[in-house]
């Protein structure tokens, strides 16, 4: 028959030194016994279940980092002020996280973070780019002038008649003739 083994003082030097040594049985023992409580002391500051998930953190950590643990009182006092350490750390993430997500979603911030373009926007934006620039080579002088003062400086039709010396109705002559054969240019070269 087997004894069972004498409940853990969690406020002994010697546990620590056995679980520094990697004493796996004295961790084990430390882990069965103050895990629920753990959990139930984080489920207070994260509810029930991220305090586990706390909790296993904590103590996978420890354990990982056991030569170098030092503890200053009893081991209870160090689990528990570890989890809310940790607690609060999770917390003041969250308030973190959930401004930035309010910020994001605002209309006033939203337009300052448009997703850049990706490759394949950017190749045929490249590729539409030289497509209409080669059409616009093509185009007899005048009428090349004419697309830019309406496009590119926004000129009104009136204010083109005045630049080129011609009549409102020449500038809208040239305009229309100069659209078609840029699309059929650009059809062709597309």
């Amino acid at each position: 028959m087997h004894d069972a083994p004498p409940p853990l003082r969690t406020d002994g030097a010697a546990l620590v030194a056995q679980i520094r040594a990697g004493d796996r049985h004295a961790f084990e023992r430390l882990f069965r016994e103050m895990y629920a409580p753990v959990v139930a002391f984080a489920a207070r500051y994260v509810g029930d279940p991220r305090a586990e998930e706390l909790a296993q953190e904590l103590f996978f950590d420890l354990w990982q980092k056991r030569e170098q643990w030092e503890l200053r009182g009893s081991v209870r006092a160090y689990l528990f002020t570890a989890a809310r350490n940790r607690a609060l750390n999770v917390r003041r993430r969250d308030a973190v996280e959930h401004d930035w997500a309010d910020e994001e979603g605002a209309d006033s911030v939203r337009h300052l973070h448009a997703p850049p373009p990706r490759p394949d926007e950017l190749l045929d934006t490249t590729e539409r780019t030289a497509t209409v620039a080669s059409a616009l080579a093509a185009l007899p002088e005048r009428a090349r002038l004419a697309m830019h003062l309406r496009w590119r400086d926004e000129l009104s039709y009136a204010e083109i008649a005045d630049v080129l010396g011609i009549t409102v109705k020449s500038v809208e002559n040239s305009l229309a003739r100069s659209l078609k054969a840029l699309r059929a240019r650009v059809e062709s070269l597309g």
